[in-house]
């Protein structure tokens, strides 16, 4: 199990992938499409990517303002130390952005974006691939982003020569109170292998990006994980997590779960 072990470490940091991208708010139904789109805007956005692409994190903070916060409760400072800790650990991390809808609001322009992130970490000799799909929201103020919302997230890290390939099965939101399942299923039959895993559910907290929850592996019976969750009963975000490991790889998979009232 030292391969988790190892691994156990980069679980939160995928939830922080998108924090240098332009992920913008939609306040209303009356947005614009991309293609109309200011020069400027889409201008900014490419070189938000091409500072995020090379990790400079100075010129990267030139669009950020100095009152930067996330609905997550993150703010500039510990957005340069959560990304510069990132980088270290995946020096190679790529980020894709594609402009949804954009709008004029009365606070500055809101967009929509939806960003793809995928890059390699090396650890004791273990290869570490991540992909990551992340929707946001965000508002820019001159070339500044002032704001940002997290509205939706998946990311995968794999390592071995054939790690567990596995579907999720979550809602995208559900009502303070309620019951969920939260279900991590192996597509191809274990046969005769054995499938260790374990499924987390946490408050999203920007302290805990870098410090990621331990999990305690179980033998898998089913085919997969199979987690009955309660949800909180007051509105938040969520982060449901889970790991799947076999003989010849490891998948860790994690999604943004909302709690809404």
């Amino acid at each position: 199990m030292d391969i988790f072990k190892r691994a156990d470490n980069f679980c939160w940091t995928t939830l922080i992938l998108g924090l240098s991208l332009p992920l913008l708010l939609i306040h209303n139904a009356k947005a614009s499409s991309p293609e109309s789109a200011p020069n400027d805007l889409r201008n900014d956005i490419a070189n938000i990517d091409n500072a995020a692409n090379n990790h400079r994190i100075d010129e990267l903070l030139k669009f950020y303002s100095p009152n930067f916060t996330t609905a997550d409760g993150l703010d500039e400072k510990q957005l340069k130390k959560t990304l510069v800790d990132l980088w270290k650990h995946y020096p190679d991390l790529h980020y894709n952005t594609r402009l949804l809808s954009w709008e004029q609001g009365k606070d500055g322009i809101v967009t929509q974006t939806v960003t793809s992130i995928q890059g390699t970490s090396q650890q004791k000799g273990t290869t570490f691939k991540i992909s990551s799909d992340i929707k946001s929201s965000q508002v820019f103020r001159g070339n500044q982003l002032v704001n940002q919302e997290i509205l939706s997230e998946s990311t995968q890290i794999k390592s071995g020569t054939k790690p567990p390939e596995v579907e999720i099965s979550l809602p995208k939101s559900v009502k303070a109170g309620e019951g969920f399942d939260f279900d991590v299923i192996i597509k191809e039959p274990l046969n005769n292998q054995v499938a260790v895993g374990y499924a987390i559910d946490d408050k999203v907290d920007p302290a805990r990006y870098l410090k990621p929850s331990a999990f305690d592996l179980e033998v898998l019976q089913a085919g997969g994980i199979f987690k009955r969750v309660k949800a909180p009963d007051t509105p938040q975000d969520r982060w449901l997590s889970a790991v799947v490991i076999q003989s010849d790889g490891m998948t860790i998979v994690t999604q943004r779960l909302k709690i809404e009232k």
